[in-house]
Order: structure tokens, then sequence, then C-alpha cells
């Protein structure tokens, strides 16, 4: 099950690191659910590469996901569920991708066609987009 939180204190909406770069994707659609790809050096820049794990925190309050490299650990102990950045071959060289397609991020970005993607070192930041 993924782990939804609606306290303040794990809101990135007020993370003042600059981003690396912005960039804007399309929300698609996979058997009836948001789907979101991302691929390439990108990704890889920010510290995303193939097969390392990262964790996804969901923010109800301000309507955002974030992917964070590596497990992280909330409080009193709280888990969240580590996933990992797989990879296609493409000409030789693998590339890193990150999909994220499922009933949330329908949800989450109701009322949008696109997100905006903040790069950060060592964290992605998915906010709605018109």
């Amino acid at each position: 099950k993924r782990l939804t939180l609606t306290r303040q204190f794990y809101s990135t909406s007020s993370y003042k690191g600059a981003a690396m770069k912005t960039k804007t994707y399309k929300i698609g659609n996979h058997r009836g659910n948001g789907r979101i790809f991302l691929e390439g050096n990108l990704i890889k820049s920010a510290g995303f590469d193939c097969g390392f794990e990262y964790t996804r925190v969901d923010d109800v309050v301000n309507g955002e996901i974030t992917l964070h490299a590596g497990a992280v650990c909330g409080l009193s102990g709280l888990h969240f569920p580590v996933r990992r950045v797989t990879q296609s071959i493409r000409n030789g060289k693998a590339r890193p991708i990150i999909d994220l397609s499922d009933a949330t991020i329908s949800e989450r970005f109701a009322g949008f066609s696109s997100v905006e993607v903040e790069f950060h070192d060592g964290m992605l930041i998915y906010r709605g987009a018109k």
C-alpha cells in the first residue's frame, strides 16, 4: 500500500533549493490509470540511475508527488515503500526510466493535462500544470 501524507512537515512546496531543471510532461493513460513516463540523462543527472532505489511520497495537501533517491524514514519510524529505477537499452546503452502509472496519478492531478517536474539533486517534484 502507498503511504499518503497530509502533514505539512512533508511538504515540498516550501522547498527552497534551486532546481537543476524544470520540464513539463503530458499525463498519459495506461489501462484506465494516469501515467507519467520519464527517461534519459536528465533523471540520471538528478541521481536516479538504472537500478537505483527511490521512495515516492504523495502530498495530498499540496497536490504533489515527490520522489527521493534512496529510502526515506518518516516521523515515528514510519517507512515508505522503496521502488527501483528501471532501464531500457537503446543503441547498446542503458537508459534510466521512471514510470508512474496508477489510479492516484489521475486523482492527484485531476483537472491537469500535464505535470511540471522539478529536477533536484536526489529529488524529483511533480506538480500539476495546465
